[in-house]
């Protein structure tokens, strides 16, 4: 049997280590409302009946676990095989109670047969990009002489939404996808390596992507720039996560404790981080001083830790 046959490809490997994180309930449902949307259609038996249906084991028992753990619905699941030479194996997920009620949680449209109606907010945007990459994401492997990164869509629309917040992020030269129409499909590809990377990152795939950069540096061992971009993407995914929990915090200070709260300093620290979102902490201070406002890296740090500490008892009454 060849190497290839037997040996995962580098796409399959990226949606097992997907498969195997932690999210929060806005991303589980951002990812089930896409992964619905891209591989998902109804049949009437005699109610509405949602399937599902994976080339991926490891795909589809994580869906049917999202499935079961958001809505406490019996879930079955069944498999076929492919009469081609390669027989592979589908996976099929049925989903027969309270369908309608899931769908509309999705902000599916059962009318238009899974049409997505949702508004690609914050909260649901990075689950609703990494269900669409478990559901149609390619990245090649990078041992071959070309990149790319793939995301495919049936809706026009629904591309268009998911590159306008792809674009947003950091500046538009990070994640520079662009958008085609290949035969039925509207694809969203990324081809130069670096912003694969910072793909990966964003998606959560952090071991794919550092396997992709030490691909890269094999093959271009003396191009320092290059071995500098694991470090990058490394703080990058940590200063991005750092903004979003740091903005939540802000925001239930700001509900419940009013402007009151916040002392000056605190305060420009707080409109520093809801204008640099994805900016670390050095960098804000960076910032902050460039404006007259002397702030060192730790003090910065020190800022959002209380913020952490007195958004705590918050957190449940939010919810």
């Amino acid at each position: 049997m060849s190497k290839s046959s037997t040996h995962p490809s580098f796409s399959k490997r990226i949606k097992d280590e997907l498969c195997l994180n932690s999210y929060t309930e806005e991303e589980k449902h951002g990812i089930l409302s896409s992964y619905a949307r891209s591989v998902g259609s109804l049949s009437i038996t005699p109610q509405f009946c949602l399937n599902l249906a994976s080339s991926s084991a490891t795909v589809s028992r994580f869906v049917f676990n999202l499935f079961k753990e958001l809505y406490g619905v019996e879930v079955k699941i069944d498999y076929t095989k492919q009469l081609r030479l390669d027989k592979n194996v589908i996976y099929h997920i049925h989903i027969e109670k309270n369908v309608e009620e899931i769908l509309k949680d999705l902000e599916l449209n059962p009318i238009d047969n899974i049409k997505p109606v949702r508004n690609l907010d914050s909260k649901h945007f990075r689950g609703y990009v990494i269900g669409a990459f478990l559901a149609s994401g390619l990245v090649s492997d990078p041992n071959l002489p070309s990149y790319f990164c793939e995301l495919s869509f049936d809706e026009e629309s629904e591309a268009k939404a998911v590159l306008k917040g792809l674009l947003n992020f950091r500046s538009v030269d990070s994640m520079a996808f662009k958008l085609i129409k290949r035969r039925n499909k509207y694809v969203l590809y990324l081809k130069r390596s670096d912003q694969i990377s910072m793909f990966l990152s964003y998606i959560g795939a952090q071991q794919m992507m550092f396997e992709f950069e030490n691909s890269r540096l094999e093959k271009d061992y003396f191009n320092n720039e290059n071995r500098l971009t694991i470090c990058a993407q490394a703080n990058y995914s940590r200063a991005l996560k750092n903004g979003e929990e740091n903005l939540e915090d802000i925001a239930l200070l700001e509900k419940y404790c009013g402007a009151s709260y916040f002392n000056q300093k605190m305060k420009e620290v707080a409109e520093a981080r809801k204008k640099l979102k994805d900016a670390s902490y050095q960098e804000l201070a960076n910032y902050l001083n460039e404006k007259g406002i002397y702030v060192s890296r730790s003090g910065v740090a020190r800022i959002f830790k209380k913020f952490q500490e007195d958004a705590k008892r918050f957190k449940n009454s939010d919810d």
